[in-house]
């Protein structure tokens, strides 16, 4: 019976977790502690040969991304700090996830999409988590408070940025992913 209501696809965090496309050995950092159930099902993925940390400054976000990890069975690190000022040397990541959105031009916090850059390797990549209304029964419990911008706006504001091959993945359970590619030296 619940599988009536659940559908028969893979689960929401199976699906992010192809998305975001990590491997066994890769280094994935994430940006934001908002869905510490997907970090730790990173960090299951990344395994001991690999590294996925979570940074973020909020309140109870330790304890949250903690717990997730336990549950999951991985190893998770955790790092207190602003995501405008991430504590990694530049070119250390394999993967950068921002799990909560893009920041609007000129706010503050678009220096984490500037940090997240910084930080990841020549050649890999981004994966940006972006919330947005779902349609459906219970869109109306989920929907965010601004519009989502179109997906071509999106992949501009990325390319701008200073990134490549920007893309819109897919759009799952209200959120959209999208990736790009940090451009490698000549």
């Amino acid at each position: 019976m619940l599988k009536l209501f659940r559908g028969g696809g893979p689960s929401p965090l199976q699906t992010s977790v192809s998305m975001i496309g990590a491997r066994p050995g890769d280094s994935v950092v994430f940006c934001g502690a908002s869905r510490p159930d997907l970090a730790g099902a990173v960090g299951a993925v990344t395994g001991l040969n690999g590294q996925t940390t979570v940074v973020d400054r909020r309140n109870g976000a330790a304890d949250q991304v903690a717990a997730a990890a336990a549950a999951a069975g991985a190893l998770v690190d955790f790092e207190d700090a602003p995501l405008t000022d991430l504590p990694f040397d530049t070119n250390q990541w394999d993967a950068a996830v921002l799990v909560d959105g893009l920041p609007a031009p000129g706010d503050p916090a678009s220096a984490a999409l500037h940090e997240a850059i910084r930080i990841v390797r020549p050649g890999g990549r981004l994966i940006l988590l972006d919330p947005v209304g779902r349609a459906g029964m219970f869109g109306t419990f989920r929907k965010s408070s601004a519009p989502a911008p179109p997906t071509e706006e999106v992949n501009a504001r990325l390319i701008a940025s200073g990134l490549r091959a920007a893309r819109f993945l897919a759009e799952v359970d209200g959120i959209r992913y999208f990736e790009a590619v940090k451009h490698r030296p000549n």
